[in-house]
């Protein structure tokens, strides 16, 4: 089949994990990995980042980084699984890069991948990847629908410096229910697999 082509250029094809990483192709066959943007408006500004040392075999929904925002930390499990053989140096100097570009210049590493096959049908992608993050922003008001101070008047949740605003209780509930890992950066032992 031919390649979706937008404004001349190719559609770059990404997949989403639960634990709200993406992944993208190389043209090489590696896995360029990244957060979503979902998952950086709940962490806020991110001013450090904790990559995983290089040919530091990674798997699929288990804790390979951590980023952070001042005091919060959130460990991020792996969209794939593989060795690592890049870091982006250019987010370990300007870790804001993740925030002003999260599925460009703000990707962290890129994986040589394994069992990608398999793999892929564990993330999401297209309109199930859409109907995804809905989800995902409809249980956050769920959750914070009782906190008057983090609501809108229309219903919605205060995004802006989350981090900020939540209890430290709180804080580890939206880790484990969203990032699928705890602050020790164990792997939450809820898994999701995509329903669509």
């Amino acid at each position: 089949t031919k390649p979706n082509i937008v404004n001349n250029s190719v559609l770059i094809k990404r997949y989403v994990h639960p634990g709200h990483a993406w992944m993208r192709m190389t043209d090489d066959g590696d896995a360029l990995v990244g957060i979503d943007e979902f998952a950086q408006t709940i962490v806020g500004v991110v001013d450090g980042v904790e990559l995983p040392r290089l040919l530091k075999r990674v798997e699929q929904g288990q804790s390979a980084w951590k980023v952070r925002h001042h005091h919060r930390v959130v460990p991020f499990v792996s969209p794939v699984s593989g060795r690592v053989i890049q870091k982006n140096e250019m987010v370990l100097r300007n870790p804001m890069l993740i925030n002003a570009s999260p599925y460009g210049d703000g990707w962290l590493l890129r994986i040589r991948p394994r069992k990608l096959k398999a793999e892929v049908n564990n993330l999401f992608t297209g309109k199930a990847m859409s109907h995804f993050i809905e989800q995902a922003k409809e249980q956050l008001v769920r959750i914070f629908s009782t906190t008057p101070a983090l609501m809108y008047q229309d219903g919605g949740i205060i995004i802006k410096d989350l981090s900020e605003r939540v209890s430290d209780d709180e804080w580890k509930l939206l880790a484990k229910e969203f990032f699928l890992a705890d602050e020790n950066g164990s792997a939450s032992p809820r898994q999701f697999v995509p329903q669509w």
